[in-house]
């Protein structure tokens, strides 16, 4: 099994009701509760909205990313799969779809130090 690293960007929650927000998270709740339970799940958190980019040589340090929210990278997940296939399969079942989020799959190359 190798790690794989699921980047979760937008997702329209501010249309919802709380009821319905609250209904939303418990689905992720269940999602990572059930990748939990079949040894799959590794870590992960929402990300907050307050940040810094630091950029090149002179290390530019800007608030940001501000980019189309549609395009924000709003949290993630570590999780294990056989491939990028099984990743991607797992992936599926994320409640982002159901607000028009998307999933970036990433493999994860672990560095011996």
């Amino acid at each position: 099994m190798k790690d794989y690293l699921l980047l979760f960007r937008g997702g329209e929650m501010q249309g919802l009701t709380e009821e319905d927000r609250n209904k939303h998270l418990a689905k992720w709740g269940e999602w990572i509760g059930g990748l939990s339970k079949e040894g799959k799940f590794v870590s992960g958190e929402p990300l907050g909205g307050e940040s810094r980019v630091i950029t090149g040589k002179k290390m530019t340090i800007t608030d940001g990313p501000y980019a189309e929210s549609k395009e924000l990278v709003g949290g993630y997940l570590i999780i294990k799969a056989a491939d990028l296939n099984g990743a991607t399969e797992i992936s599926r079942g994320c409640p982002i779809y159901e607000v028009n989020g998307t999933t970036e799959i990433r493999d994860i190359h672990h560095m011996d130090f």
